[in-house]
């Protein structure tokens, strides 16, 4: 079976929303002069009394949703590359002789 054209542009799609996801994930995320880390290994930024915790509340919060934002763009990335996989032109089936 051959996939269309719709499939494999579904396929690439997909496959670059995943792309974008993981880049998403690994990038820093900062608040005003701290660095939170990344959505995949968040670190408590550096400092000390409520400036620093004020940081950390608002780091997590970045934190956060950078998570929820890889969290739909990869799902998505997968959904769209699996539709797109499995998209695939019939073949005209026989037709039956009814008798």
């Amino acid at each position: 079976m051959k996939m269309t054209p719709r499939g494999r542009a579904a396929l690439v799609l997909g496959l670059v929303l995943v792309v974008v996801a993981i880049v998403a994930g690994t990038v820093e995320v900062r608040v005003g002069q701290h660095g939170c880390g990344s959505a995949v290994s968040a670190h408590a930024p550096d400092g000390r009394g409520p400036a620093q915790s004020r940081a950390e509340d608002q780091c997590d919060s970045k934190i956060t949703q950078r998570r929820v934002l890889v969290a739909v763009i990869g799902t998505a990335g997968v959904v769209i590359a699996m539709l797109g996989a499995y998209d695939h032109r019939r073949s005209p089936r026989p037709l039956r002789a009814s008798g």
